[in-house]
């Protein structure tokens, strides 16, 4: 059989067999002829005899050339040249490149690989919503991203932590033993349900901080964007979880204070994510994690306990990131540390009114821990309640010289830090 074109333009071959034109032959005509370079052909062998008319059609009106038909046997060989025109205006993707396998799973701790890994310092301008350094069609829309350094939102430790995150999550109506609960002391169950309103509250400003960011962050850095996600299921977990325990054992919901919701308020406030993720996941959510631990210490039943485990374990991870962004931001830059500590000074002087944790919370926490208001249980209550503050404080410094301050300066910070926990 000759052939129409000499052999050595032909770059690429394909049966077509009986297919028809629309039936998905030009599929296969399209995707083959997309990595030749102008000039080189495709040669397309077809028993179809209605073929050779429907690809000149579609040769004219896709800017490639019909360069020729040669047939016997009943079958046919055609010959289409690429041409110029491009079906879309992005270079060719990459090819070959594979992420290495953990075991029988990939991880995002391993897929920076081929142009993916390049993460730059600054973001490009015109931003799209397509993975990191994926080929955007030229003429594609620009959408601008306010978080575009790497400063603004990185942590080294991020892959991990989103690999955690989502490898960790629970379900509040299942993995919960709400069965285990039994009706409690009046007064231990009053400080449990005010407790619960306490933690729920906190973890509103928890959810609507990161809220305020995600869509900011620019693709470039998905990891990031990716991560406050899953912070975000996490702390809609929680809310559900504190506030059906509230609910479930007959006491209902507590009192929300006007201390606490002006101390939740100012976390609002910034409007720099580092700043934010500071002021809530290094300070405050350190902080609850403490409270945590210590409600998890003394619950008068499991339900309670497994509430405060499970809500510690996620809490653990957000406090990690925080801690890990606001080292790679100090490291970074030299203004970072002085913007934190500001930070800190200003809301301490907003909530300069605030002196104690307020008197419900702290009267709960008394009742909760000491198991009921005899004297006895009242004395160990207060004297639990009081270390507890000294361990938020001793843990509050060991976080912030964790992210790169001096003994000293975490010390006062910490002192400064809101005694609403939060």
């Amino acid at each position: 059989m000759t052939r129409p074109l000499s052999i050595m333009n032909v770059k690429a071959q394909y049966d077509g067999e009986d297919l028809g034109a629309s039936e998905g032959l030009l599929v296969a005509v399209a995707r083959l002829l997309d990595p030749l370079a102008e000039g080189e052909a495709l040669e397309l062998i077809s028993e179809n005899p209605t073929v050779s008319d429907d690809l000149r059609i579609w040769c004219r009106r896709a800017g490639h050339r019909f360069a020729g038909a040669t047939g016997e046997n009943g079958k046919s060989i055609l010959v289409v040249e690429r041409g110029r025109v491009r079906r879309t205006l992005a270079d060719r993707a990459e090819w070959g490149i594979r992420m290495p396998m953990r075991g029988e799973t990939i991880d995002m701790r391993d897929w920076q690989v081929g142009r993916h890994a390049a993460i730059e310092d600054e973001a490009p301008s015109g931003g799209s919503l397509a993975p990191r350094n994926a080929d955007i069609e030229e003429g594609a829309a620009s959408i601008e991203f306010s978080i575009r350094k790497r400063t603004d939102v990185w942590a080294n430790a991020i892959s991990e932590l989103y690999e955690q995150a989502t490898s960790s999550q629970w379900v509040g109506a299942r993995d919960i033993p709400w069965q285990a609960l039994a009706p409690l002391d009046d007064e231990v169950e009053r400080a449990v349900c005010q407790i619960m309103t306490f933690l729920a509250e906190n973890e509103y400003a928890a959810l609507y901080v990161p809220a305020r960011f995600i869509g900011q962050i620019h693709p470039h850095f998905t990891e990031a964007a990716l991560f406050l996600s899953t912070v975000m299921v996490d702390e809609a977990r929680h809310i559900e979880v504190f506030t059906k325990r509230a609910l479930a054992n007959g006491g209902g919901l507590g009192i929300a204070s006007a201390s606490t919701q002006l101390s939740l308020a100012s976390l609002l406030e910034p409007r720099d994510f580092s700043t934010a993720s500071f002021l809530l996941s290094v300070l405050g959510e350190g902080t609850f994690l403490d409270l945590l631990a210590f409600l998890e210490d003394h619950a008068p039943e499991r339900a309670t306990r497994e509430i405060c485990r499970r809500a510690r374990q996620d809490e653990t991870r957000h406090v990690k990131f925080g801690i890990s962004h606001a080292k790679y931001a100090i490291e970074a830059d030299a203004n970072a540390a002085r913007r934190f500590g500001s930070a800190v000074e200003a809301r301490a002087e907003f909530l300069k009114s605030v002196s104690g944790v307020g008197a419900l919370i702290e009267e709960s926490l008394i009742i909760y821990s000491g198991g009921g208001m005899s004297p006895s249980s009242l004395r160990a209550g207060t004297k639990r309640v009081a270390e507890l503050y000294e361990t938020m404080h001793t843990n509050r410094v060991k976080r912030l010289t964790a992210a790169g301050f001096g003994i000293d300066q975490a010390d006062h910070m910490s002192r400064l830090h809101t005694p609403n926990f939060m």
